[in-house]
């Protein structure tokens, strides 16, 4: 049996860092800052208030990164790649799901549509 030389790490379990370009890796690092700086500190506030007091700004801090309809062409969208988009998300849903339904309500079902 032939045993494995590499660190056992939490945070990537399926080791799919090893399969990303630093771009993508990169795109990731953005988002969790975002999270870090933006979200992560308040979300128990607006899960206790059962609001999002901050959403206009949000949005904005959303979309100055890229974010909202990031994986669409034209109107300004980035136009990145799926990866990109699902590493993003991931890095919003760990911090929190109501922000990562806003970021793919508002891309795929509205921008989309439109």
């Amino acid at each position: 049996m032939k045993t494995s030389t590499s660190t056992l790490r939490p945070l990537d379990l399926a080791d799919i860092d090893s399969v990303l370009t630093e771009d993508e890796k990169a795109v990731r690092e953005t988002v969790r800052q975002l999270c870090e700086r933006s979200i992560d500190p308040y979300v128990t506030e607006w899960f206790e208030r059962g609001e999002l007091p901050v959403a206009r700004e949000l949005a904005k801090e959303l979309g100055s990164v890229g974010l909202l309809g990031m994986h669409l062409e034209g109107y300004g969208c980035a136009g990145m790649s799926a990866v990109d988009y699902g590493l993003a998300c991931l890095e919003l849903e760990a911090s929190d799901s109501g922000i990562r339904s806003l970021v793919s309500v508002q891309g795929s079902l509205a921008m989309f549509a439109i």
